[in-house]
């Protein structure tokens, strides 16, 4: 009992150092949601052209995510970590000074380009430190507690937005970034003390691994049942939402910045207990896909419907629903873990997150293109917001009928999908 305590105490704090990195990562993704307003007029753009900063970086995130993976399964996760966090610091900073909308594209492609990174490698030290059992809840946690990242970007980096400005409030998201890296240095390792001095295996060919991964079933559930849950609440959170809540419905910052952190507060809450179901009822994890997806085109359907603007108090259901759409879509990482053998498991994690990157890349274009046509003066209110954002019912139903594919006749009189063996 003794000798195996030092072993969780240091599983526990390399996964707590990349969870920090993991949360920094979304702050810096997230961000520019909060701050699209601002960058309306700094860089005086319209809806369509505004949309194309969200397009950018969501594209070049889910473009990167297969490349990211194989250099994964190849370096590992540290490595990774470190190079992910530098790229984004460095999107950060060049953003902080940019003037003009080509630079600040390349900026927002920097931050794509390492946010593809920090995911998938902590996904992989959780699969890796941690026996299979415990895998889902430790993933689970660490990409809710990671959400919280938004909540950095709805509070502190806002208030710094606005009362210090533009150059300062991504300045100061880069030295996170940067804390996050020292950290990683110090603490995490690719492996845990017992297996380090164990003979090297021979890295993965590229071919095989790809193979691996697009011959998987259980991979292609992963991609659909992530792109149902987290298409939408990804379009809302990293662009439309914030305009959508102040010149739609009306609500002042204050308000705006409650909701996003009660959104981030009732999915860490929620998180854990869908992590213990994962793992307890794994012939069932297709299922909480199918009900989080219902519960969000409830959700959106019902307050789209409204003709009026709502009230904070009134959005609740929304905001509510986003959290558990963001806290299912983790049940896609484990049904690729246990698709695809150990070697692939990175980049199988990596297409589990091109779905719902994608979806929302999508959404975000189209949701941006409509605004402009129903709004060409760029008066855009609640009728155009409610027309425009019909256009995610489309992607949803896709990622449906995608997961439903994908899961059904699997084993007999079930429409789940087993686990199968990671060795």
């Amino acid at each position: 009992m003794t000798s195996a305590a030092p072993r969780v105490t240091r599983a526990h704090l390399v996964w707590a150092v990349g969870v920090f990195a993991y949360l920094c990562a979304v702050s810096g993704r997230a961000s520019f949601g909060v701050a699209s307003v601002e960058a309306s007029a700094r860089f005086g753009v319209d809806g369509a052209v505004l949309s194309l900063f969200g397009v950018v970086q969501l594209g070049t995130y889910a473009a990167a995510q297969i490349p990211a993976g194989l250099l994964l399964d190849r370096i590992g996760p540290r490595r990774m970590m470190v190079l992910g966090a530098v790229t984004m610091a460095a999107g950060q900073l060049l953003l902080a000074l940019a003037s003009d909308v080509p630079t600040a594209l390349v900026a927002r492609m920097l931050t794509g380009i390492g946010d593809a990174a920090t995911l998938i490698s902590v996904v992989r030290l959780i699969a890796t430190w941690f026996p299979t059992g415990q895998v889902p809840v430790f993933t689970q946690l660490a990409t809710m507690i990671g959400q919280f990242g938004q909540a950095v970007a709805a509070v502190p980096f806002l208030a710094v937005l606005v009362s210090l400005g533009w150059t300062a409030a991504w300045s100061s998201l880069a030295f996170l970034l940067l804390f996050s890296v020292l950290l990683v240095l110090a603490v995490v390792r690719d492996e845990p003390p017992g297996e380090e001095g164990t003979p090297a295996r021979e890295s993965p060919r590229a071919g095989q691994v790809l193979r691996d991964v697009f011959t998987s079933r259980a991979a292609w559930s992963g991609f659909f049942l992530h792109a149902l849950t987290l298409g939408t609440v990804n379009t809302f959170l990293f662009l439309w939402g914030v305009p959508y809540l102040t010149h739609g419905h009306g609500l002042e910052p204050a308000q705006v910045g409650a909701l996003l952190t009660l959104n981030v507060v009732v999915m860490v809450a929620i998180g854990p207990l869908v992590g213990v179901a994962t793992g307890r009822f794994p012939h069932h994890r297709a299922r909480l896909g199918w009900i989080a997806g219902g519960v969000l085109a409830l959700a959106w359907t019902g307050t789209l419907l409204v003709p009026v603007p709502l009230t904070a108090w009134q959005l609740l259901p929304l905001i509510l629903a986003l959290s558990v759409g963001s806290a299912t879509c983790s049940v896609g990482f484990d049904l690729a873990r246990t698709g695809v053998p150990r070697r692939a498991i990175g980049t199988a994690t990596g297409m589990v997150n091109i779905g719902g990157y994608t979806t929302s890349l999508l959404a975000v274009l189209t949701i941006g293109l409509l605004l402009d046509v129903l709004a060409p003066d760029g008066r855009t209110g609640l009728d155009e917001y409610r027309l425009a954002f019909t256009s995610m019912g489309l992607f949803l139903a896709l990622a449906a009928i995608g997961l439903f594919l994908t899961t059904r006749q699997v084993t007999p009189g079930s429409t789940s999908i087993s686990p199968r063996p990671t060795g």
